[in-house]
């Protein structure tokens, strides 16, 4: 019943949104009212008190990974009081609160957070991006912001930002929304104030706008940015700026839990690091601007230049990040962005015929049938729209956020209805049919229907297969991995000769009956993840390696019989990008923006990088041409 109070206020926060900024936690967070008046009291005090002549100590805990009950749990209480006892007028948080983003660890740890008698202020980490159940929405609803913070203290301001990777397996990037905004809050900064920038990963090769977002701070005069990620104290050169690390809570094999102090003086910080119950060593002395220590660091090299010539064709750079695939329809592409814009774009005329804005960021790519665009909304609800003008024809409201794809066959539409289920939905008239309740986790990989059967994958753990026409449970698997991270969440599953393929993040290919869900075999000769595709004539799965190459297998086979292992010349890979297949030839997409075709003999007929962020999606227009998006914002069409 609280989870469902909890989901319900969050709906209601969701819906408010566009009207109004969220600036405390929702109904039914764990830490009570008074917790966030105080911390509002405190943080208003602290920024307008005079700035201190001598130091600034700050308590920075970054990678605290908390789930109740769990070590950290009690690790971190350990910590809040030692925090609450000490001489520190300030306590950030580098991301990485919990471990799965889920709503349930948000609102805990922000009650234990709650308990700091000291101002603070948090931004996100890839835990709590990368498998959110909300789409990233329970965390501005608690926390009051959607990790873009800006704090003074002490002559100095702070600047927080998200880098991702949303909704999926990814490489970091900080959002073109996120870097106009560091821009305006810096031109804000007083005479004489010091910038310090902070980013949950470090400004590397991790992302893969570095040298965009390196760029910028450098433009705006910022030296120095506190990262976390790496879970160790060692000092980075982004490019000239100084890079002020932090360490994770539970400390690595071998060393004691703790976290770190950082000093901040008028021109420099000193890095301590404080194990629990002991007293803190320095660890690094840094100069803000300068130092020669972090001047003789080597810096990550520039990524290589596209090189897609005459493969394929570039149409379009959106204003905002794009995390959907593109829905087609004649010569009008739709796809969402980070700004909550669904887009209908003329290809022919080159321009934007009608748009739609959301509250929150689109993941769902847009499904095109019938004159109907259809898309689920991360604000809440699944919605179609008229796809010429653009008017809204229904809506189907939902108790939480959709982040997962949707199939239509005929004149029904099988998506995921947010949080625990999956429905069946009318397309004419928006009616639910029925709905399944599987209990935790969204259903984000795009389902699957043969024979009746529609199967489909969960952030809980499980496969499952149900009665199309009914939504009748026949049958569920797991791999028997106790941890969600491993769960078929985010896959695509391929259905051949009665058979079911899945490539999970357990780095196995797993082959099912379609009638009996009992597992045939089971294969991990190859590190395989999510990336799945099948044949024309269904007689090949193919799926994508963390080595960089595409797998076929037989599917006709009673046991694991790879046909070919085509190495793309990529190297470590982990997209999650859909295999597509046309006229023979494979399409894959990986992490940093390549493109590869192979023909299905296994045949390499080309590679090429098309830009530097993960693909999402590739879509078959009516014409017969693929197009893909990239989370950059990029979108190419392949003839």
């Amino acid at each position: 019943m609280k989870k469902q109070i909890l989901r319900l206020s969050l709906g209601m926060a969701w819906c408010l949104s566009a009207l109004v900024p969220v600036h405390a936690p929702a109904a039914g967070a764990s830490a009570t009212a008074d917790h966030a008046a105080r911390r509002d009291t405190r943080t208003a005090a602290a920024q307008t008190r005079p700035s201190p002549a001598d130091t600034l100590h700050v308590v920075f805990f970054t990678d605290i990974h908390v789930t109740p009950g769990n070590a950290q749990d009690s690790l971190f209480r350990v910590a809040v009081a030692e925090a609450n006892a000490s001489d520190a007028e300030l306590v950030i948080f580098g991301g990485d609160l919990t471990n799965t983003g889920s709503d349930e660890e948000l609102e805990h740890v922000y009650g234990l957070m709650s308990q700091l008698e000291k101002p603070w202020f948090t931004v996100m980490g890839n835990h709590e991006t990368t498998w959110s159940e909300s789409g990233c929405t329970t965390f501005r609803c608690i926390f009051g912001h959607d990790g873009r913070v800006a704090y003074r203290a002490g002559g100095y301001l702070f600047l927080g930002y998200n880098c991702g990777p949303y909704m999926k397996m990814a490489d970091g990037v900080v959002r073109t929304e996120d870097l106009a905004w560091l821009g305006a809050q810096a031109a804000g900064a007083r005479p004489g104030e010091r910038i310090v920038s902070l980013c949950h990963y470090p400004l590397n090769k991790d992302l893969t706008n570095r040298q965009e977002v390196v760029a910028t701070l450098k433009r705006l005069g910022i030296t120095a940015s506190l990262y976390g990620h790496y879970h160790r104290l060692d000092l980075r050169n982004f490019d000239g700026i100084a890079g002020i690390p932090g360490r994770a809570l539970a400390g690595r094999p071998g060393e004691a839990p703790g976290y770190t102090l950082l000093d901040f003086f008028a021109d420099s910080v000193r890095i301590r690091e404080k194990p629990l119950g002991h007293a803190a060593r320095t660890r690094h002395t840094v100069c803000l601007e300068g130092d020669p220590q972090i001047l003789a660091l080597p810096c990550d090299p520039p990524p290589t230049a596209p090189d897609y010539e005459g493969r394929m064709e570039y149409v379009l750079q959106d204003s905002a990040m794009v995390l959907t695939g593109a829905g087609c329809c004649g010569d009008m592409l739709y796809y969402g962005n980070s700004q909550g814009v669904l887009r209908a774009y003329d290809t022919r005329r080159g321009r934007e015929v009608w748009r739609h804005r959301f509250p929150d960021a689109l993941y769902t790519t847009p499904l095109c049938t019938d004159g109907l665009v259809i898309v689920g909304a991360a604000s809440g609800g699944i919605w179609a729209f008229d796809a010429r003008t653009g008017r809204r024809r229904w809506h189907l409201p939902t108790a939480t956020a959709v982040v997962g794809d949707g199939l239509v066959d005929r004149s029904s539409l099988y998506i995921g209805l947010g949080v625990g289920s999956v429905g069946r939905i009318d397309l004419r008239s928006g009616k639910l049919l029925w709905r399944y309740d599987y209990g935790q986790g969204q259903a984000q990989g795009r389902p699957t229907l043969a024979d009746g059967k529609l199967v489909f994958g969960a952030w809980d753990r499980h496969l499952y297969c149900l009665d199309a026409a009914t939504g009748r449970c026949l049958w569920k698997w797991n791999n028997g991995h106790p941890g969600v991270f491993l769960s078929p969440g985010h896959v695509v599953p391929r259905i051949a000769g009665g058979k079911v393929f899945i490539v999970a993040p357990d780095r196995a290919v797993t082959c099912l009956d379609l009638a009996t869900g009992r597992q045939l075999w089971r294969d991990n000769s190859r590190k395989a993840r999510e990336t799945t595709g099948l044949g024309d004539d269904g007689r090949q799965f193919y799926y994508k390696t963390m080595d960089g190459e595409l797998a076929a297998v037989d599917t006709s086979a009673d046991a694991y019989r790879e046909t070919w292992c085509t190495d793309l010349g990529w190297g470590y890979e982990y997209n999650s990008c859909p295999a597509c297949v046309r006229d023979g030839v494979v399409y894959v997409a990986g992490r940093l923006g390549q493109v590869a075709a192979v023909r299905e003999d296994g045949t390499l007929l080309w590679s090429v990088k098309c830009c530097n962020s993960a693909g999402n999606d590739f879509r078959q227009a009516p014409d017969g041409s693929l197009w893909i998006t990239f989370a950059e914002g990029k979108l190419f069409r392949i003839p």
